[in-house]
């Protein structure tokens, strides 16, 4: 006969098949709801939505049969997550986590007092986007630890308040709690694996939303060794989108799209809500690429998710349609509280150049002191650079100058690649508008090559447009890679052979080769040499 003490040894162990076997026999044999709990904590490792979630709802079934109020309130806590993450929805989320609730005010403070906490915190930050009552929850969570002495509670409330912090606009004090989470977590002090990653993963979130990438992408790493060593996929591909996100902000786009589009593969049939990150994170790329129904649709499948609301509408602006655009972020901005400042503060840039667009002049300002307050609250150079090319936009050009010149140095010295030559452009323009080309060419020299590196669609379109108006040859000049290609070209080397030197794809050289002859006036490969042997271009 097997034993809930087998069972419970091999889901400790990371045996999910062995342990979801063990377990079966055991409910099947007692009905034991904690059988039912452990089957529940295996499907979730092994991304059975549908398992999970029933084997939960039987545990609670089970121990309200048997009149145990505090394991029906443990069942019905994990439902109000569980549900959430597999696609049950908001409400159903928050009627599990209520439905605990009115089972713990009847019963003495224990452990689970402490996780309902936890789950209030999640849900507050996840769907009420609300960072203060997370805070709240989640320090209740760590006091609620600190009485009983529950050492693995106390870091996961601690890493919920660091995260809830961060949201507010507190980076200092937050990624002090969870850069001591993290160290506690990963050092033994949780020993169950999933709350375990979920700290890591808490740490990596904030780090992306206050842009800083390079400690992102060292703890991506450091969480992908810790799930590639103790075979924990689903914290894996949740590691993976962050990467991706980390890697779209760098501007390694092609490295982006590997990881993004590897991660849906390994997501396609799982109901997961990090799935939608992954859509989403794709769909931004999409349109940064310039792929528009692609993104389009990307968006579409993930139609409420802010960051695919503020897609959609950068995408109605891009397409000559301000007055839908404003329609649309207004609409997002009413929607998400002012005490969630980064999660607003990731959309309030485009939300100035829209409602400026579309005549709507003093929101354009309010908008723009909005993002002001929250870049100086939090101090980070990228919310820095945000900041003042927003003030930028509603500035005569003359201040523009020099605020998209700091927002420029300041996204430089934060790696953020694509967001300094984006800016450089809009510096190029009010150049432009001061009578400035000299300056206003050399900005636009450097913005198309980086955006010529990534074929970066729209942006590469305005600049050329930009180039023809600063008076510089067609298209503007050749980016670096370019060169190295048209070089290749004047040596006779086809398009096969210049793959294989520059580490390239035919179709990526295939797409140089014709942006040379059209940069240059040519109609030939061999033209297009001997104009650049004649120009001096090498």
């Amino acid at each position: 006969m097997t034993s809930m003490v087998s069972a419970q040894s091999a889901l400790d162990a990371g045996s999910w098949h062995l342990a979801r076997t063990a377990f079966r026999a055991v409910a099947e044999e007692t009905e034991d709801p904690l059988a039912y709990e452990g089957l529940a904590q295996v499907a979730w490792w092994l991304d059975d939505g549908d398992a999970c979630v029933g084997a939960r709802e039987t545990a609670y079934r089970r121990h309200r049969e048997l009149g145990d109020s505090l394991g029906a309130a443990r069942a019905a806590t994990a439902l109000a997550w569980d549900s959430l993450l597999f696609g049950h929805g908001e409400s159903v989320a928050l009627g599990w986590w209520g439905r605990a609730g009115a089972l713990l005010e009847e019963l003495d403070e224990s452990a689970e007092h402490g996780w309902h906490a936890v789950r209030e915190a999640e849900l507050a930050i996840e769907v009420g986007h609300d960072p203060v009552r997370a805070l709240l929850a989640g320090e209740r969570a760590s006091a609620v630890a600190r009485r009983l002495g529950l050492g693995d509670l106390e870091v996961v409330g601690l890493a919920l308040q660091g995260l809830a912090m961060t949201c507010a606009g507190d980076i200092q004090g937050g990624m002090a709690r969870l850069d001591a989470s993290v160290a506690a977590a990963t050092s033994g002090d949780v020993p169950d694996p999933m709350w375990m990653g979920k700290v890591c993963c808490w740490l990596i979130v904030a780090c992306n939303q206050n842009k800083d990438v390079t400690r992102a992408a060292d703890w991506c790493r450091r969480v992908e060794a810790i799930c590639t060593e103790r075979d924990l996929a689903p914290l894996f591909n949740v590691c993976r989108i962050q990467y991706a996100s980390v890697q779209v902000a760098r501007g390694s786009w092609r490295e982006a799209e590997q990881e993004l589009t590897g991660v849906l593969d390994r997501l396609s049939a799982s109901r997961r809500a990090s799935r939608l990150e992954a859509v989403v994170q794709l769909g931004e790329l999409r349109r940064r690429q310039g792929r528009l129904d692609e993104a389009e649709a990307l968006f579409a499948q993930a139609e409420f998710h802010p960051a695919a609301i503020a897609g959609r509408a950068r995408m109605q602006m891009s397409g000559g349609d301000p007055a839908a655009a404003w329609t649309t972020i207004r609409g997002l901005l009413e929607w998400l509280p002012k005490d969630s400042r980064l999660a607003r503060a990731d959309v309030l840039l485009p939300a100035v150049l829209v409602a400026q667009a579309a005549g709507h002049e003093d929101a354009a300002r309010l908008l723009a002191a909005e993002l002001r307050q929250t870049a100086e609250l939090t101090g980070t150079p990228s919310l820095m650079a945000t900041a003042s090319a927003a003030d930028a936009a509603v500035a005569p050009p003359d201040a523009a100058v020099s605020l998209l010149t700091e927002a420029v140095r300041r996204f430089s010295a934060a790696d953020l690649r694509f967001d300094e030559a984006h800016t450089r452009l809009a510096l190029a323009e009010a150049l432009l508008a001061t009578g400035d080309r000299s300056a206003a060419r050399r900005h636009l020299a450097l913005a198309t090559e980086v955006l010529d590196e990534l074929s970066a669609g729209d942006d590469l379109a305005r600049a050329r447009r930009l180039a023809d108006a600063a008076g510089m040859p067609a298209g503007g000049p050749l980016s670096a890679r370019e060169r190295e290609v048209l070089r290749l070209v004047s040596q006779g080397m086809s398009n096969h052979e210049i793959a294989a030197s520059l580490v390239l794809s035919e179709h990526t050289v295939h797409r140089h080769v014709a942006n040379i002859l059209t940069k240059l006036g040519q109609t030939s490969r061999t033209g297009a040499a001997s104009y650049a042997i004649q120009a001096g271009l090498f």
